[in-house]
Parts: structure tokens; sequence; C-alpha cells
């Protein structure tokens, strides 16, 4: 696999191979050009160890193991405090995101997501004798690119999965395990931001799953079925990626015209267009694009067509 990373986490897993000193150089050196043409294979992150292989040798691949230590359980059960006590962090996970604030907090619960220099045991069944062969820092620079991706890698390194650790942060704000129920407090961090905001570099990316964090928050008091409320959000999320994306106006319009749609349950064009202030014409010509892809539904034709949202 190729190596490249982009996100601070991914550029503090690197850090750490600049702690073995000159002495190590060539190795890195080295090493960075096996990951760069992607000469790293069946690379995994388990508890407590990264493995890998690296086939120079095509008749017989050179295995290397990367091994850490795990977090203890103290450290976790202090962390899962920190986090039923932020909605925000819980929302970060479920992202794939690591904001520094969230970093710090499992920091100072004690789980420290990024190893010391020291920490990391490299072993490889090449013949080197150097404790940091050109094979071992090609599966830690690889493994940079894969926690880059998903830096909740690293928790599942220390010790506990993303779901896993969600469960128990579930349980821990329901009070479904003894201890007491730590109070939500939304508002905190919402003054920190200092800085100019257009500076902020983005990275939009389409969510797999947009109600996620609604279903692990559980069943909302008094919905029976929450299957309406789970298509409502797919569909927000839906019409936001495409504004993110480019589509710009063109979504925005759309995403107005489904909602006076829904509003009215079932509209002509011509009713549509004077709530929305809009050309009939143009209405109509959007509501039939949004028949042909199955967006809304239609009876009758011409001047008497009616529609209503498919879902």
């Amino acid at each position: 696999m190729r190596s490249e990373v982009r996100r601070w986490w991914g550029e503090r897993w690197l850090e750490v191979l600049d702690e073995a000193g000159p002495a190590a150089s060539r190795h890195i050196q080295r090493g960075q050009a096996l990951a760069r043409r992607g000469a790293v294979e069946d690379l995994d992150v388990q508890p407590g160890r990264i493995v890998g292989s690296v086939p120079e040798d095509r008749s017989r691949p050179l295995r290397v193991e990367l091994t850490v230590p795990l977090a203890s359980d103290p450290a976790w059960e202090a962390a899962i405090d920190a986090l039923a006590g932020e909605l925000r962090f819980t929302a970060a996970l479920l992202e794939g995101d690591l904001p520094h604030d969230l970093h710090a907090a499992l920091t100072d619960a004690g789980v420290v997501l990024f190893p010391g220099r020291n920490e990391i045991v490299p072993r490889c069944t090449c013949p080197e004798r150097a404790r940091l062969c050109r094979h071992a820092v090609a599966v830690h620079v690889a493994a940079g690119t894969l926690i880059d991706r998903d830096p909740t890698l690293l928790l599942v390194l220390r010790g506990r999965g993303r779901d896993e650790l969600l469960n128990r942060v579930r349980a821990n704000r329901g009070g479904d395990e003894p201890g007491d129920n730590v109070a939500l407090e939304l508002s905190r961090g919402l003054e920190e931001a200092r800085g100019d905001l257009d500076r902020i570099e983005l990275h939009p990316a389409p969510v797999d799953d947009p109600a996620g964090l609604f279903r692990h928050l559980g069943d909302p008091p008094g919905v029976d079925d929450i299957r309406p409320l789970v298509a409502l959000i797919e569909r927000a999320a839906a019409g936001a990626w495409r504004l993110a994306a480019g589509d710009g106006a063109a979504a925005a319009d759309e995403e107005l015209l489904l909602a006076e749609l829904r509003a009215k349950r079932v509209a002509s064009a011509e009713a549509l267009a004077e709530a929305l202030g809009r050309e009939v014409d143009a209405v109509r010509g959007e509501l039939d694009r949004l028949f042909e892809v199955g967006a809304v539904l239609r009876t009758g034709a011409g001047m008497r067509a009616r529609y209503r949202a498919s879902s």
C-alpha cells in the first residue's frame, strides 16, 4: 500500500521516526521509499500490535510486527467517563475524526494514543541486526496512511475498538451499568474558537451512516417508529453533501422544492411555484426530472398533474 498522510494525527504518527536519531536515518529513508512504492502488504492494526509483510524476497515475504503497550483498564474507565460528558466527542468518533480536544481528553484520562519511540518494539524476520530495519519503517509509514484515514485505529491499537468504546459510553450515559450518570454539557468549548474561520481547511466527505449518531443515542421518548426520522436525516445528509460537493444553487433549489412539497403533501406545479416565488415552467421541469429519478410521485398529466414526495 502506498503511503500518504494529510491530517494532523497521520503526521503525528510519523513524527516518532524523527526520534530514532541520525544512526537510523539510512534505514528510515529506505523504509519510506519502500512504503511509497506500495511494498507493504497484509497490513493490519490489532490491539497492541501492527502486523504487515514486505515481499522484497518473493519466495519468502518478510513479516513485520510493531508492538505497543495497551492502555490500562483504569485509564479506559476514566476515558469513558470523560467521553460520556461530551456529546461532540461521540459525534467525532462516529465520523472518524480526532479533534485536538478529544485527543487531550483521552490523554488526560491516561489513554495516550500516540506511543513514544521507546514504546514501539519492532520485530522483523529479516537478517538485519539493526533495531529499526527498513522493513519495520515501511510498515510504520504504511500504518500512518491507515491511521490518517481512520484515527479510531489508534483506539484499537491501545486496546479498545471504536464500537466497543461507544457502547460503553452509551451505557455510562444512560445508566445501564453501575455508576453515576454524567450530565451532558453541550455548550462546553463553543466559545473557545479563535482566529480567522475562513482559514480553516475543510475536507468534506460523504457520511456512510448519517443516522448513526441518532441511533446510537437511543429511541427518542414518545416515538414508536424511528424510521421516518431516520429517512429525514438521510435525506438532509444527502442534500448537504450535494451542496458541499459543489452542486450549489441547483441542489438548494431542489431541497427547497421537496421541502415545500412535503409540507403541502400534494400540490400542482403552479401552487409550488407561487409558494416559492419561482417561474412555473422551471418548477414543472424540475418536478418532471425528480419524477424520473423517483424522488417524487405524479398523477395526471400536463396542467392537471399533481405531485407528492415519494417518501
